[in-house]
């Protein structure tokens, strides 16, 4: 069978690419809607979804948490939509790459549910998805002026809640309680917050930083924040930690 568009006959695809679609669609996509579900296929598709679901707490753990225990059927969503069906196949072959999962899924919330999401959802989910994928941060205007700055290639994820203590806390209330309800009762508190990331020859390292110490080091990523105290303790011991290193004149 061949099908014609504006740029002339398309060849059907071949039964085996098919079956393969349909097949990748009936395991991870949701349960049909016109009528009674396959039991089979239902046992098989738990499992799937599972795995799924462990794949994204893993990589964003208090986003899934939050997105799942606010939005009904909200895995469903994820797996019926194009963004988990349409995603790239591996070369050589028609399953897509494995690690394309959290990547989708998180393109996924931010066209499905962000727009509309509580504004302390939104936070917490933009801050998770900038600790994997930040860009590197400029050296600001104080830090010039100071002669300090972070490293080449750092970049910073800043939040107005703790999301690293929030997500224990949550990952937590999940286990004893559905998630709906762990994510009603159990909210994030507001403290000075920000994640620093470096490129280091062993791979990404990682600095939470909190409270005065945030606030201290916020003029090196922060334009509106205020002049760099060289002298404070805070500066003196990121300098010490390679977490500040001096401007190259």
């Amino acid at each position: 069978m061949v099908t014609t568009g504006a740029e002339g006959p398309t060849p059907a695809p071949h039964p085996y690419v098919t079956q393969v679609t349909e097949l990748w669609r009936g395991f991870y996509g949701p349960a049909p809607v016109d009528g009674p579900p396959d039991p089979g296929m239902a046992v098989d598709r738990s499992p799937r979804k599972a795995m799924v679901l462990e794949r994204c707490t893993g990589a964003l753990p208090a986003t899934t948490r939050v997105y799942c225990g606010l939005v009904p059927d909200a895995m469903d969503a994820y797996l019926g939509s194009e963004h988990w069906h349409g995603r790239r196949a591996q070369e050589g072959s028609l399953f897509p790459e494995a690690a394309s999962t959290v990547t989708t899924f998180a393109a996924f919330l931010e066209e499905a549910w962000l727009p509309t999401a509580d504004p302390w959802a939104r936070q917490i989910a933009r801050y998770e998805c900038d600790v994997l994928w930040g860009a590197a941060t400029a050296p600001t205007a104080a830090a010039l002026r100071a002669g300090v700055r972070l490293p080449e290639g750092a970049w910073v994820a800043r939040c107005v809640f703790d999301v690293p203590e929030y997500a224990v806390r949550l990952r937590e209330a999940c286990a004893s309680c559905p998630w709906p309800d762990a994510v009603r009762h159990t909210r994030p508190r507001a403290r000075p917050f920000a994640t620093l990331t470096l490129r280091t020859p062993a791979g990404l390292r990682r600095t939470h930083l909190r409270d005065a110490a945030c606030e201290a080091l916020r003029p090196l990523w922060d334009e509106e924040a205020g002049p760099v105290d060289t002298d404070g303790k805070a500066v003196t011991a990121a300098l010490e930690r390679g977490l500040v290193v001096p401007c190259v004149r």
